[in-house]
């Protein structure tokens, strides 16, 4: 044998020993790749209930917030409905001084009128 065949056998145990180790390592990094693939599926599982609540919880929150929408928009047709009224009360005051013109005039005559009924008592009483 020669040294070119000694070198050969060297070289072919070492490309056999390179390959079983290749085989060993990617053997490895596969059952890593499981593993990793197990709990990813583990914590998809334990996530669909959480995901499911919170679809659950924001359909209602939905609800509620139409529906306090709604009281909302039914307490402002009332607040506005009160306001017309008030409104309108003030109007008809306005309405009722306009309807009346003479109405400080009779007041004042009535209160000379009392003045003057007290004078006379007053005089009469002397």
């Amino acid at each position: 044998m020669s040294v070119i065949d000694i070198l050969l056998v060297i070289l072919i145990v070492t490309a056999t020993a390179l390959c079983l180790y290749a085989i060993y390592y990617i053997k490895k990094i596969y059952f890593q790749i499981e593993s990793a693939n197990k709990e990813i599926q583990n914590f998809i599982q334990k996530l669909n209930p959480v995901v499911e609540n919170l679809e659950e919880v924001s359909r209602r929150t939905n609800r509620i917030i139409s529906e306090v929408e709604d009281y909302w928009d039914e307490l402002d047709g009332a607040i506005k409905n009160l306001r017309e009224r008030i409104s309108g009360f003030t109007s008809i005051k306005k309405l009722h001084d306009v309807e009346y013109p003479a109405k400080d005039l009779i007041k004042n005559i009535k209160a000379i009128a009392k003045g003057a009924s007290a004078f006379w008592s007053a005089f009469k009483n002397r």
